[in-house]
């Protein structure tokens, strides 16, 4: 049976020796065992004749090579002008929008004031369009104050203006 050689070093170098890539010393000590061993010879010419047969593709590396456009250092310059543009356009909705809010009331309304509660109470119904500059800044207070994430227990994440509704009569209770 061929390829019964146990010599797995000899046999992984044989493709480099039929190709002349081995290093000498390399080379001479595969090529001592090739005479003694007949089993890594008859390999060695059932690799030749693979390579033989094999349809090797004709690569013209020159047209591969003239087909490739030249590199061109695309222009960037009005593409940074256009963000520069958009960067100033925003900072300046931002400017007017600020100015805007801050001259739009002097005064929190009481609705404004009870919404501030509201929201401190943990309830996420706000209308924040009737805030003044004061109000805004109290509801955004009174947000800071409230906690990221609810505890466990039920009874601490119920609004208090659920609190102070009384419990629904039973069928047993007389008035």
């Amino acid at each position: 049976m061929m390829n019964d050689c146990e010599n797995i070093e000899v046999r992984e170098a044989l493709p480099e020796l039929m190709l002349g890539t081995l290093p000498e010393a390399e080379r001479v000590r595969v090529q001592q065992h090739l005479d003694a061993c007949d089993d890594c010879s008859a390999e060695l010419a059932i690799i030749r004749a693979v390579r033989a047969s094999a349809v090797m593709p004709a690569v013209n590396v020159e047209r591969i090579v003239a087909a490739i456009p030249p590199y061109r250092r695309k222009r960037t310059s009005m593409r940074r002008v256009y963000l520069e543009l958009a960067a100033a356009c925003l900072i300046g909705a931002v400017g007017i929008s600020t100015f805007a809010l801050r001259n739009s009331g002097h005064g929190a309304t009481p609705a404004a004031n009870s919404a501030a509660v509201v929201a401190s109470q943990g309830l996420a119904l706000v209308n924040t369009s009737d805030l003044s500059d004061d109000g805004l800044a109290q509801l955004t207070r009174d947000l800071d104050k409230l906690q990221a994430m609810p505890t466990v227990d039920p009874e601490s994440v119920t609004p208090a203006a659920l609190e102070d509704v009384p419990e629904p009569a039973s069928a047993g209770d007389s008035a």
